[in-house]
């Protein structure tokens, strides 16, 4: 059964983020308030949420002159804060939309990571897992496993929606990751679905439809993504439109280099198993959502009644490709070239079906990525994997015996014994720990989560501890939690993400429609802020939010500003 947080804590203070936020170049247009005589715009028919995973902030600057299409249009029509980032240390996936979802940090929605341990099940657990249910499917193949929003915390933008409008909402989500879809839509919607390999796309009926979708059921079957298996991936740009060099060291993937083909040819018909993998990691998933919403928005007539309606769309190639190739590379700034022009068709389908002044739509990322440690060694900056058996062997010679029951990233979790003699150190034989967990190379810091939750840490004096304690959940935290060094991470892998440094922290937010005004903003702000921002626009009053309500960029502010508005945003000089 879910549990919701009653009651908002205090908004944390920005983190002062670390390497390689890239601040917009272009001129900014300085955002000056409304006058009090501005109309004020109506109530969207429509309020879009639109998610790429794994979109670092300095990808506008870097490789925003290759876009023409929707990205074009979201950052030129847009109120574009340039200057948006996360304020906790886990930027991960589940973390990060179920910020944009609920407009909490993890310390309050709970989602701290893609995964943690469940020390009552002794086991590690996902996000959204739920073995009491089974997704459902929409082919032959049967459900693997179940996923809901039980653990999630805090009511969602979506949740509120249908809990406090008078109409009741048509909620509809989807990604490539039910942590995405999920996280995005909150406890109850009309249609959330995401991909499982194999096994197609499927939904969940914890989400308040038992069976097969009907929507979902016509259009899968419509439109099988096996269309695909012979598709190959080749830059969509002239190779010299491309910054960076192709297969740059450690990149791996489905091939250093271009083209990529998806998967083997078919032999007596049968589609090869790594045909959905490799096509989850490439641009034609990102196509398929995009195809995929736009027909929900005709045949579900969203934004068409006399309410508001709620669709999200997480895109999550860019993530799968970073993973696997890295940001500097061509496949990367492939993904979000041919991700420009689907954008620009969903935008086109929303302004044919809705009406360009009907809805309201937020942009932004769960997160953004390092650069591969091996490119960075060979710039002369460093970076590398911990060495997780130095790590033991630090703890077991500090608290005794086999102490490390599981390590999902930065989270270390002990056994029963070593968490209580972790407990029982006073503050010199910690400190002594701590300095020993620190001259492991590559970890930067270490804390005991108990000293986390206890608030110990001031946000002025410590921004790197603060950032860890807006992540840390009582009871799904790990016992240390430690933060690894610039270029460095935790597990082996090409590329990921997962610290409080600018490279990870650093997110665009855009807000598109009649009731914002488009320039760029210069003032500190957050996706936690989308569902704060876009709630006012609705008249809906979140629980626990952490986020602010973007009232610098509307048309006309709203008639009764509440605690926590932001300020009016200066433009850079």
């Amino acid at each position: 059964m879910s549990t919701f947080a009653v009651g908002s804590r205090a908004r944390a203070g920005r983190v002062v983020t670390g390497l390689l936020v890239l601040a917009a170049s272009a001129a900014p247009l300085v955002a000056q308030s409304a006058p009090p005589s501005a109309p004020r715009p109506p109530r969207p028919s429509l309020v879009v949420v639109l998610v790429v995973d794994q979109f670092r902030g300095d990808y506008v600057d870097k490789y925003g002159h290759q876009w023409r299409h929707g990205l074009r249009r979201l950052f030129d029509e847009g109120a574009y804060y340039t200057e948006a980032a996360y304020r906790y240390a886990s930027t991960m996936t589940c973390a990060g939309h179920a910020t944009i979802g609920t407009g909490a940090t993890p310390q309050t929605h709970g989602m701290i990571s893609n995964a943690w341990h469940d020390r009552a099940l002794g086991r590690d657990v996902g996000c959204t897992e739920d073995p009491a249910i089974r997704n459902v499917t929409y082919g032959a193949a049967a459900a693997r496993t179940g996923e809901s929003p039980a653990r999630l915390a805090t009511p969602t933008l979506a949740d509120e929606m249908r809990a406090q409008l008078g109409i009741a909402p048509r909620v509809v989500t989807m990604s490539m990751k039910a942590r995405a879809a999920l996280s995005l839509a909150g406890h109850r919607s009309t249609v959330s679905t995401w991909f499982d390999g194999p096994r197609g796309f499927v939904s969940s009926p914890a989400m308040g439809t038992p069976g097969r979708l009907p929507f979902l059921e016509r259009y899968l079957a419509a439109h099988p993504v096996e269309a695909d298996a012979d598709a190959v991936w080749d830059r969509r740009l002239p190779e010299t439109a491309y910054v960076h060099a192709d297969a740059g060291a450690g990149e791996g993937g489905t091939g250093a280099q271009f083209p990529h083909r998806l998967a083997p040819p078919p032999i007596d018909g049968q589609i090869d198993p790594t045909f959905y993998g490799n096509w989850q990691m490439s641009p034609f998933s990102d196509a398929y959502l995009g195809r995929m919403a736009a027909a929900a928005i005709t045949e579900l007539q969203l934004g068409e009644g006399a309410g508001t309606d709620f669709l999200a769309v997480s895109f999550s190639a860019l993530d799968t490709v970073g993973h696997a190739y890295g940001p500097r590379s061509h496949e990367v700034q492939d993904v979000l070239a041919r991700l420009d022009e689907t954008i620009g068709t969903l935008l086109e389908a929303l302004d044919r079906h809705v009406g360009r002044d009907r809805y309201t739509l937020a942009f932004t990322s769960d997160h953004g990525v390092s650069p591969v440690p091996q490119q960075m060694q060979a710039l002369g900056l460093g970076g590398g994997v911990v060495d997780r058996k130095a790590v033991q062997t630090v703890l077991t010679t500090a608290l005794g015996g086999s102490v490390i029951d599981s390590n999902t990233g930065a989270e270390i979790y002990l056994s029963k014994d070593a968490a209580s003699k972790l407990a029982a150190l006073d503050q010199r034989e910690w400190d002594a720990l701590r300095t020993n967990l620190e001259q492991i190379e590559g970890i930067a810091r270490a804390w005991r989560t108990t000293d986390l939750l206890a608030g110990r840490y001031e946000a002025a004096s410590d921004p790197l501890a603060h950032a860890a304690r807006l992540s840390a959940y009582p009871g799904r935290s790990g016992d240390i939690i430690f933060i690894t060094r610039p270029y460095w991470y935790p597990y082996s892998i090409v590329a990921t993400h997962g610290t409080p440094y600018g490279y990870d922290q650093h997110v665009p937010l855009v807000f598109l429609g009649p009731q914002f005004r488009p320039g760029r903003y210069t003032a500190a702000a957050s996706p936690a802020d989308v569902a704060p921002t876009l709630g006012r626009l609705l008249g809906v009053t979140l629980a626990a939010a952490d986020g602010l309500t973007r009232v610098d960029a509307f048309v006309a502010p709203p008639a009764l500003p509440a605690q926590g508005d932001a300020a009016p945003a200066a433009g850079r000089p």
